[in-house]
Order: structure tokens, then sequence, then C-alpha cells
């Protein structure tokens, strides 16, 4: 049964984050489960006591909902409500989130009307030009190219909140992104990495 830590619960914080903005709705809520996930990161108290003393209302950013969601995934390891949006989008499209400067809405209509569910079919896209009939991508994005990764293992699990033992490592990109004359735009940062929600 799991009893899990407060890191394990700030990682599965990170995906309700990630996938409430794909989601579309209420921007707010998306960065509620943001900013409660990196203050469980900051406790210095373990998670079950706060848990068993009632106190995770003292943590900064948990209130009653966010409070109830903490419980479920420390008692059991997931929530009926994470476990719905993980059916409605593949682990694939969270990892689009790492890429700067493409927002969660932005995903969401690639995804969802080119069925585009990995950063490898999003360079394919944009190689054969396909990102161009997607109404509401700008000329800059519809041109951008990815390059490849450069080279460092990032656990996966960091980025869409899955705990590191449940997938293997494998290369996600912070990636550079360029224009269509090949000169280079932005390039992501470790933080971008990590935690993209904007």
């Amino acid at each position: 049964m799991p009893d899990l830590d407060a890191s394990a619960v700030a990682k599965l914080l990170g995906e309700f984050g990630q996938r409430s903005a794909l989601r579309g709705g209420n921007p707010y809520r998306a960065r509620a489960y943001r900013r409660a996930a990196e203050n469980l990161l900051a406790l210095t108290t373990p998670l079950s006591d706060m848990i068993a003393q009632d106190r995770l209302h003292d943590i900064p950013g948990v209130g009653t909902a966010i409070a109830g969601i903490i419980r479920k995934l420390h008692a059991t390891g997931s929530h009926p409500t994470l476990d719905a949006m993980r059916k409605e989008i593949p682990e694939g499209v969270l990892e689009m989130l790492t890429i700067p400067g493409l927002r969660p809405d932005k995903v969401a209509k690639i995804y969802k009307e080119l069925g585009i569910a990995s950063i490898e079919e999003l360079e394919g896209a944009a190689t054969e030009d396909r990102l161009k009939g997607v109404k509401g991508l700008g000329p800059a994005l519809q041109s951008f190219r990815v390059s490849s990764c450069a080279g460092a293992v990032t656990d996966v699990g960091i980025s869409i909140g899955r705990p590191p033992s449940s997938r293997p490592q494998r290369k996600i990109c912070a990636p550079r992104i360029w224009d269509s004359s090949g000169s280079h735009r932005q390039e992501a940062s470790d933080a971008d990495a990590n935690w993209s929600m904007t």
C-alpha cells in the first residue's frame, strides 16, 4: 500500500497541473497545483506527519481541495481525476510542454487536430509542413524545427509526475528551437524542462 513521500506526491501534483493546463479552463487551477507541488518539496516535516497532524493547510498554496488530493495521492499513489486525465492525453503530449514557447493551449490544439503525441512526431510534422494546416499557430511555430537533444539523459518522471522507478530513463529535449532561416531562437533551461506550465 503506497504511503508516498512529499517528493513523489509533488511529482504527481505537477502532472495534475500539466494535464489541467492541457484541458483548458481556469489557468489558475494549473498554477495552484504547481505552487502546491513546489511547496511540498520544501517541507522539512515528513508528509505523513503533516497529514496525521491535519496540518496540510499550513503548506502555502494548499487549500481544502488540494489537501484532499494530496491525502489521496499519499495513501494510494493515484487519484480518480488523474486517472481520467491520463486516459484523455498520452504521456508524450506532456513532453511537448518542455519546448519553450509552446504553451499548453497550443500543445492541446496540435494533439487534438493533428494527433501528434510526442516531440518526435511534432518534429516530423514540422518537417513535412503539416503544422501549417492548423489555424491559430503563428508563422514562427509553423516553420520551426526541433534540434536533436544535447545528449543529457533526463528523468521523465520529473517532467510528468511519474516516480522515477516506474519507467525507464530516456532522452528528452530541453531543445533549441530554430526558425526557418536556421537561426537560433531560444533554448530551454533545466527549470523549463522540469516545470514548464505557461
